[in-house]
C-alpha cells in the first residue's frame, strides 16, 4: 500500500491499493459514516432532441461517498463499498440515492474519519510493513516462470517458453528467452525488489549475467542453488525451499510460516496457548491473549460474519498482538485455511 498523506489529526489519509492483502487493511480501515473520495463512472442522460431517452453516457467523475456498508470478495481481489454521493465534481450526476464503487489493487483514494483512532494508526503502519518485495525466477533450459512475492502474497506474472526442445534436439538461440524473462522482470521491479534466480547452473548463470549487466536490476539480485524446479510450479516450490528462506529471512511469508510450524507444535504437545476458529480466535482476543493472529484469505468463503472477522482482528490489534493475512493458494494458506481460516498463538493457555 502506498500512502501519499497522512493527517492522523484531520482523519484524512490518501493512498493507493496496490496487492490483494491492502484490500484487507482497507477493509478493516472503512468504517459505516466515513467518507471515501475516489475516481467513479456514472450515467449521464443527455436530455437534446436527438437523444435516446433510455441511454446514456458513462461519464468519469470524482465523488465523495458516505459510506454505508464495504464487502470484501477476496476470491476476485475487490472490496466493494457502498454509499451515498455527498459531493461530485460533474454537476450532471446526482446527489441523491445510493452508488457503489469497487476497489482493486491500483485503484487510489482517499479516507476521511471523523475520529483517527490509533488502532486505526496501527493497521496502517502494519501494512506498510511488508517485510520486502521479491521477484522469483525459476527457470530451466526451456520455460521459466516469473512471480512477485509481497507480504505474505504470492502472484505469479509470466511463464515464459523458451522453445528448446528436450535432450537430444536441435539448440535454439536463447537470447530472445532471456530477453522476455529481463523485460517482464524490469516492468514489474522497484526499488527496493531483490531478484532472486533458480535453476540449473548454466542456465541460471546466463540469466544473472544479463540480470546484471541491467544498470537498475543488477543491483539486487542472488542466486539459490541446489533447485531444478521451473515454470509456475517452480515458482510457488521456491517459496518453501529452504535455500530461499535463508534468502528471505525477513520476509512476511517466512515469518507466517515459522508461527504455522510453532501452531502445529502446540496442538501436538497438548498445550492450551493456541486458539482456532473465529469464536475461539475473537474470544482470545477480547481476554487479550492473542500474540500473532493468522487470517486466510479465503475466511469468508465459510459463511463467516464479515463484521465479526474485521472486530476480532482490530480487536488484537487494539490489545498488542499482530495480524498475518495468508495467501489461500498457497501450502501455508491452506494449513490456515485447516484451522477454519483463522488461528492464533497466544500468550498464555486459556484452558480452564
Amino acid at each position: 500500500m502506498i500512502v501519499s498523506k497522512f493527517i492522523p489529526k484531520q482523519g484524512t489519509c490518501s493512498l493507493v491499493v496496490e496487492f490483494p492483502d491492502d484490500l484487507w487493511t482497507l477493509r478493516r480501515l472503512i468504517s459505516p459514516g466515513d467518507t471515501v473520495v475516489t475516481k467513479s463512472s456514472r450515467v449521464s442522460k443527455r436530455e437534446d432532441e436527438f437523444s435516446r431517452p433510455d441511454r446514456g453516457e458513462r461519464v468519469k467523475v470524482t465523488i465523495a461517498l458516505l459510506v454505508e456498508a464495504a464487502f470484501l470478495d477476496s476470491s476476485v481481489g475487490r472490496l466493494r463499498i457502498r454509499g451515498r454521493i455527498t459531493e461530485s465534481s460533474d454537476e450532471s450526476v446526482s446527489t441523491s440515492g445510493m452508488h457503489s464503487v469497487s476497489i482493486t489493487p491500483g485503484y487510489g483514494l482517499t479516507l476521511k474519519k471523523e475520529q483517527w483512532t490509533p488502532v486505526y494508526t496501527s493497521i496502517l503502519d502494519s501494512a506498510r510493513k511488508t517485510g520486502g518485495r521479491f521477484l522469483l525466477v525459476a527457470m530451466d533450459r526451456r520455460e521459466a516462470g516469473v512471480g512477485l512475492l509481497s507480504g505474505s502474497h504470492l502472484a505469479i506474472l509470466s511463464t515464459i517458453d523458451s522453445g528448446a526442445s528436450g535432450k537430444g534436439g536441435q539448440e535454439v538461440d536463447t537470447e530472445p528467452f532471456l530477453r522476455k524473462i529481463v523485460g517482464v522482470l524490469r516492468n514489474s521491479w522497484r526499488e527496493g525488489d531483490l531478484i532472486a534466480i533458480a535453476g540449473p547452473g548454466h542456465t541460471k548463470m546466463a540469466l544473472a549475467n544479463r540480470v546484471a549487466a541491467d544498470p537498475d536490476l543488477r543491483k539486487r539480485y542472488v542466486l539459490v542453488e541446489g533447485f531444478d524446479l521451473s515454470g509456475a510450479d517452480g515458482v510457488r516450490g521456491l517459496l518453501k525451499f529452504e535455500g530461499f528462506k535463508s534468502v528471505a529471512s525477513d520476509s512476511l511469508l517466512v515469518k507466517v510460516q515459522q508461527i504455522v510450524e510453532e501452531v502445529i507444535k502446540r496442538i501436538a504437545r497438548g498445550e492450551g496457548s493456541v486458539a482456532y476458529s473465529l469464536p475461539r480466535v475473537k474470544a482470545a482476543a477480547e481476554a487479550g491473549a492473542v500474540e500473532s493472529c493468522l487470517v486466510s484469505d479465503d475466511v469468508f468463503s465459510r459463511n463467516t460474519d464479515e463484521e465479526d472477522v474485521v472486530r476480532t482482528l482490530n480487536t488484537v490489534e487494539q490489545k498488542g498482538g499482530t495480524i498475518y493475512l495468508c495467501d489461500a493458494s498457497l501450502e501455508t494458506g491452506k494449513q490456515v485455511s485447516s484451522f477454519g481460516g483463522i488461528v492464533a498463538t497466544l500468550r498464555y493457555s486459556l484452558r480452564q
